[in-house]
């Protein structure tokens, strides 16, 4: 069995034969669970599922850079969503550079000056990205701007695009617009949707292979009232966006963002911000109650629509929060984990971005470009690689003896596949072998890789590590139980038998 502490150097640990494979050494007696999988219960998996939200536009590396390629590849080669999140809504891509002569309240100007010293003037033009996606056939969303960009600026745009021949898989219309903060773009979800209308029917022109997604407040993840009478005055304007966008045709899906909040204020002082074991299962507790919920209402109201989710993880951005870094942490990629596997068992989630690609690594500038060690969410992300990469559906997993604490998913392509277990909170369980599919065709495990806290730490210290977790991998011997820590995911290679 091998561990791998991250950032630090490759340990194995020989002593372990005496524990149960997988377990750690403050474990004893995990309870038992069952796990069953239904291959008839099924539906197909998207690529476009292993997708990363990617901003470097005020970075020092470009994407011309070849540790940025090298990344890319490493990575699996994501689905990547270009410009980014917020910025994408004063990008300009005939100069570059961000508009700053908006009546918004943000202040681009800083950005503005690194990109001018970056590119000693010339602007972060996507020119060198689109050549970039072509080399490396890169699989791309694309945000357009419709705040600061004008429709006919928009158009010659897209028109460009289909003109040099772009393979644009899809396209947002714009990027969370509907917050109060852009009124002065939108005073109403009226204007967001005859200018989404009008600019769809240039890209269904120009661009006939592109998908287009129209934004759906992230309200419905925030607000467990927000569709009901209930919801406050405040909440009318985003609401809007339901009330407009509902019945109608010319979008391919619905985009939204689901951030898990810790209840904090944005205005909590560093010294105040409660453990990341805290905060984590307040995210656990949020996901509980709202996750499901907010899909149901999705598919209900939007039915037949795709839904792409195109930010997704542990919230807080705003004010002193943003200091706060239980996303960079290993239970906060933990809880990215979970909100990953339930987007892959649902049906209607065709698209999902991990918030984000440029957090993945230190981007040093200089030679060098990007730094060696990936980071703790990076760490996760790649978990999923193989799954989804080597599969092409998804299957039915049951689990019967810790139906609140685990979640799972299952993966295949023939007769292979992967099993992915998150064991999102704090009791230890055990597997026993074999899986039985339906039909009592014994799953054969194999591979095994395990991401949990940092052994022979108590959890409250290592919980709050941002540089390391454990990284176990080993194989599965026959009729051995395989332990599933606290706050663990595990990824399983199996092979049906069939």
């Amino acid at each position: 069995m091998q561990r791998n502490h991250f950032v630090n150097s490759l340990v194995v640990l020989a002593s372990f034969t005496q524990f149960i494979y997988g377990v750690h050494a403050d474990q004893v007696d995990p309870a038992t669970i069952q796990l069953s999988i239904n291959p008839d219960r099924q539906h197909a998996l998207s690529q476009d599922l292993y997708g990363a939200n990617n901003e470097c536009i005020f970075r020092p590396v470009w994407f011309d850079h070849p540790a940025y390629a090298a990344r890319y590849n490493e990575a699996g080669k994501p689905f990547f969503r270009f410009p980014g999140g917020t910025g994408s809504n004063f990008y300009n891509p005939s100069t570059g550079y961000f508009d700053d002569d908006s009546p918004s309240t943000r202040d681009y100007s800083g950005h503005n000056a690194r990109i001018h010293k970056f590119t000693d003037g010339a602007g972060r033009v996507p020119d060198q990205y689109l050549k970039w996606v072509k080399q490396n056939d890169v699989a791309y969303s694309l945000v357009l701007n419709v705040c600061t960009q004008t429709f006919e600026q928009n158009r010659a745009w897209i028109e460009s695009l289909g003109r040099e021949g772009h393979q644009v898989a899809r396209i947002e219309i714009g990027n969370e617009v509907f917050y109060d903060s852009y009124k002065w773009a939108f005073p109403s979800a009226t204007q967001y949707v005859q200018r989404a209308q009008r600019i769809t029917a240039v890209i269904r022109k120009e661009l006939p292979d592109t998908e287009i997604g129209v934004l759906v407040p992230t309200h419905l993840y925030q607000d467990l009232d927000f569709l009901t009478e209930k919801r406050s005055a405040r909440a009318d304007h985003p609401y809007g966006w339901i009330k407009e966008l509902k019945g109608k045709e010319f979008f391919d899906a619905v985009v939204m963002h689901m951030y898990s909040l810790t209840e904090m204020s944005s205005q909590t002082e560093p010294e105040d911000f409660i453990p990341y074991l805290e905060g984590y299962h307040q995210c656990d507790e949020y996901l509980t109650l709202r996750f499901s919920t907010t899909l149901a209402h999705l598919n209900r109201l939007f039915p037949k629509k795709e839904l792409w989710m195109t930010e997704y993880g542990v919230g807080g951005f705003g004010g002193t929060l943003k200091q706060y870094k239980l996303r960079d942490s290993h239970l906060g990629a933990l809880h990215a984990d979970v909100m990953l596997m339930r987007f892959i068992n649902h049906p209607s989630v065709t698209v999902a971005h991990w918030h984000s690609f440029q957090h993945f690594f230190d981007f040093t500038g200089g030679m060098q470009g990007i730094g060696e060690h990936p980071h703790l969410p990076y760490t996760h992300f790649s978990l999923f690689k193989d799954a989804i990469r080597q599969s092409d559906s998804v299957h039915a997993v049951t689990v019967n003896g810790a139906e609140d604490d685990v979640d799972a998913t299952v993966m295949m392509k023939d007769s292979a596949g992967y099993l992915i277990i998150a064991n999102r909170l704090g009791n230890a369980y055990k597997i026993e072998q074999p899986v039985v599919m339906a039909g009592n065709n014994a799953v054969r495990l194999k591979d095994v890789l395990q991401l949990s806290h940092v052994d022979g730490q108590p959890l409250a210290v290592s919980a709050q590590n941002l540089d390391r977790c454990e990284s176990t991998t080993w194989i599965a011997p026959p009729n051995q139980s395989i332990v599933l820590p606290p706050y663990s995911i595990t990824r399983i290679k199996f092979d049906s038998g069939q």
